[in-house]
């Protein structure tokens, strides 16, 4: 038996993956300049310091990341994406 055809999306609508992928995309654009930071930390720092640098910039990375998401899904769910 085949499987039955999942129900048509509205028009206007995003499915689940094209809003997974705009999140993404939007996540990506937030974050890639930290993550720029981090890699010229880890290509600067000397290595004496290189452990203590990484911890600091990960850690402020983390930070940011995890407010940026919690922000994310606060404002797409505002807008409808839910």
């Amino acid at each position: 038996m085949l499987p039955k055809d999942p129900l048509p999306i509205p028009e206007g609508q995003e499915t689940d993956e094209q809003r997974r992928q705009r999140l993404r995309a939007q996540l990506l654009t937030l974050m890639l300049p930290h993550i720029d930071q981090m890699v010229d930390t880890l290509v600067t720092a000397p290595d004496r310091e290189l452990f203590r640098a990484v911890e600091s910039k990960a850690h402020d990375l983390g930070q940011q990341l995890a407010a940026a998401t919690h922000q994310a899904g606060l404002d797409d769910r505002k807008k409808g994406g839910m």
